[in-house]
């Protein structure tokens, strides 16, 4: 029988023509692949573009670089490697890239790049150079030196700023550390016409907390009155309070650099600018002392008259009597707070009528680099606020713009930033007419601003503007009612981010102030007082012996009225409370210098130590000696308290001490056992508050028979005796003895 074979079904059919469609697929796949990536390479990030290692075996620092690059610098950098591994890290090369060709497109590219988030290939070598083998936790400077005719910079055919990488690798090319940054090509000698330069103002502020007490001049302030202040001055011949040696040695290394930079506008606090030997050159003039006003308005305003400080102090038309050298305007400048409504009011009713906000404003920070002038309604009236560009102004004050900007970290890698920045802004609206602020800081390294300065006197891209051109400048258009709704918000918050610590200071200040007020009203004697010395008080020297002290000549000059000499001491210390409510961060630290006046000032009545009193009876006289080193008299309550209730004395005594003398008191002791008691002698003024120094002294009492009582108990004693004897011998003997 003969079998048919079984034709294959419709579905089987099916099936095997789609494996061989599959298969045939998979033989054309990897071809396809291959080409794509054949393709695609000039596409993919390079190996340089590789993420960095967050498990990095060693760190590189940009200690120096060529900021700016024309057709002739050439480029050159120095970075410090350091090896943060436990072995010695060897055949290592530190190798420098960029893209000659690209261009970023945003400022977000910019600040990717920065932070080695961009994808940015940099195939253009710009040097390469060997690493000496370098032991565990050591360090080593590398130098590469590129040639203005090197192919990297000749290939770079458009201006602006480019993107560099600084990277560390072994032998096995695995990458050890890395560093991005910036170099930022002019277009000196390119094809292309340049365009309008950006208008900058670069501002440093002098200002200082470098102040201090001078040992000295307090002393001769506190014992010797003779001395006048001078009124047209506004402070004390005695230049009590002075400046460091940090100070002075900034205020030479400030000289030198404006004296360097005629483009470098300054605004001067007028307190600071006095303590200049020579006096520096100026475009104007801000609050004396750099008198935070933005935490003034943030706290109740009574408390600083009570801390000694009134507007007056600190007001436009103070800081124009201090300083009468200057001849342009006033600026309020921003303390350690944000600007709010509240505040600005509070700098236009002192008679500020422009504000200076350093740090800039968020209002606005996406859009393009703008002027930053704005004119605002107040209460108290109309304010220009000028706002710094705030990148700009961070990197030149040594901020980076973000702890992930690896290339930030240095003074030389901010200041490449800077400048790839400013041409970055230029290069974003080319022919806009735009005048942007730049702040330095307070207290700015002098060195990092002479390189920043530098670099813009040559930049071809950049115009530096004085301080006058930018306030004739046109408000940012439409800019002022998002400001104010910035400040409108921060005057909700309350501004009260650095409350706690002005809120510490002045009640420092305030309780100083209160001591040298009790001084004068409780404590120094008045002329009655000072002529009718207390009877129980033994006066020891007085003025009448000035002579035989040698300081006759000095009480002479004196002033009769000790008033005069406390409104000196008052002014010192008002002085040193309007520095230490200044703007920066060190200016608190003088609040103690404040407060040492009036502890200086109470502490100049003093108690002779008192040697341990021994008691062989019931009463007893303790002498106790008061010391005054003031230039005039004094009045005070002397107390003396003992721990015993056996062993007690006559509780307070009421003395005059001349002045720089000595006085006597004598206080009872009452003693009804033999024991030992301390007894704390104190100072208390006319009101019963103590001050200055408690002393302790020691009560020993040894009680003994010796005095009225004893001999009359022994009397008693014996005369019983003799009454005893007596009725021995004369009793009538009983009949039965």
């Amino acid at each position: 029988m003969i079998q048919t074979p079984l034709r294959p079904s419709g579905r089987t059919s099916q099936r095997t023509h789609a494996f061989n469609r599959w298969a045939r697929w998979a033989r054309i796949l990897p071809a396809i692949v291959l080409l794509l990536a054949l393709v695609m390479t000039p596409w993919l990030p390079t190996p340089a573009l590789a993420a960095p290692n967050h498990q990095n075996s060693a760190e590189v620092a940009l200690r120096w670089s060529t900021p700016v690059v024309t057709d002739k610098s050439g480029y050159a950098l120095r970075a410090t490697v350091t090896n943060t591994a436990n072995q010695p890290m060897e055949n290592a090369h530190l190798g420098v890239s960029t893209s000659a060709l690209y261009s970023f497109s945003s400022r977000a590219d910019m600040q990717a790049w920065s932070e080695g988030h961009a994808r940015i290939p940099t195939p253009d070598v710009l040097g390469t150079q060997t690493v000496p083998t370098i032991p565990a936790g050591q360090s080593t400077e590398v130098s590469v030196n590129v040639p203005a005719d090197q192919d990297a910079i000749k290939k770079m055919t458009s201006w602006g700023p480019k993107p560099v990488r600084l990277s560390l690798s072994d032998s096995q090319n695995r990458v050890l550390g890395d560093v991005f940054t910036f170099l930022t090509r002019t277009w000196d000698g390119l094809p292309t016409a340049g365009t309008p330069a950006l208008s900058l103002t670069m501002v440093m502020p002098l200002i200082s907390s470098d102040w201090n007490i001078d040992d000295k001049a307090m002393t001769a302030l506190m014992t010797q009155p003779g001395a006048e202040s001078d009124p047209g001055s506004g402070k004390d011949k005695d230049q009590s309070v002075t400046l460091t040696r940090q100070g002075s040695r900034r205020q030479e290394e400030q000289s030198l650099l404006l004296a360097k930079h005629g483009s470098l506008q300054t605004l001067g606090d007028p307190v600071y600018l006095s303590a200049f030997a020579n006096r520096p050159r100026i475009q104007g003039l801000i609050q004396p002392a750099d008198f935070d006003i933005t935490g003034y308005a943030s706290q109740n305003q009574d408390r600083y008259a009570r801390a000694g400080v009134t507007p007056e102090s600190w007001s436009a038309q103070t800081a124009a009597k201090l300083y009468p050298d200057a001849t342009s305007g006033t600026y309020a400048w921003q303390g350690k707070q944000e600007w709010t409504m509240e505040s600005i009011a509070a700098a236009r009713r002192a008679g500020y009528q422009t504000v200076i906000a350093p740090q800039g404003f968020e209002v606005g920070a996406g859009t393009s680099a703008h002027t930053g002038k704005y004119t605002i309604d107040t209460q108290a009236g109309q304010v220009t606020v000028l706002s710094a560009q705030r990148e700009l102004s961070n990197l030149a004050r040594g901020n980076p713009s973000s702890t992930r900007a690896t290339g930030e970290q240095t003074q030389a890698g901010q200041t490449a930033r800077f400048m790839a920045q400013s041409a970055f802004y230029q290069m974003e609206q080319p022919y806009a007419e735009r005048s942007l602020l730049v702040c330095f800081d307070a207290d700015q390294d002098t060195q990092q601003a002479d390189r920043i300065m530098t670099e813009l006197e040559h930049a071809p891209w950049i115009r530096l503007e004085p301080m006058d051109n930018l306030m004739r400048a046109p408000d940012f258009t439409g800019g002022s009612s998002g400001l104010l709704k910035a400040l409108e918000a921060d005057d909700a918050q309350g501004g009260a981010k650095h409350g706690d610590s002005s809120t510490a200071t002045l009640d420092s200040l305030i309780a100083s102030r209160a001591d040298i007020d009790r001084f004068a009203s409780s404590i120094l004697a008045d002329s009655q007082q000072a002529s009718q010395p207390t009877a129980s008080a033994t006066t020891g020297k007085t003025d009448s012996q000035a002579l035989a002290r040698q300081d006759a000549d000095a009480t002479a000059r004196q002033p009769k009225d000790p008033h005069q000499w406390l409104n000196r001491l008052t002014a010192a210390h008002d002085d040193l409370a309007l520095k230490s409510l200044g703007g920066t961060a060190a200016a608190a630290g003088l609040a103690d210098q404040a407060g040492a006046i009036s502890h200086r000032l109470l502490d100049g009545i003093s108690i002779t130590p008192s040697e341990s009193l021994n008691v062989v009876s019931e009463t007893a006289s303790m002498p106790v000696t008061v010391s005054n080193s003031h230039p005039y008299p004094v009045h005070a309550r002397i107390s003396a308290r003992t721990d015993s209730m056996e062993i007690v004395t006559s509780r307070l005594a009421d003395v005059v001490i001349p002045a720089r003398s000595e006085a006597q008191v004598t206080f009872k002791v009452r003693v009804a056992t033999a024991g030992r008691a301390n007894v704390d002698i104190g100072l208390l003024d006319s009101q019963g508050r103590p001050f200055g120094q408690m002393r302790r002294a020691q009560i020993t009492s040894n009680l003994r028979l010796s005095d009225m009582s004893g001999l009359l108990i022994i009397v008693f004693a014996v005369l019983l005796g003799l009454l005893g004897l007596w009725r021995q011998f004369h009793r009538t003997k009983d009949p039965d003895e």
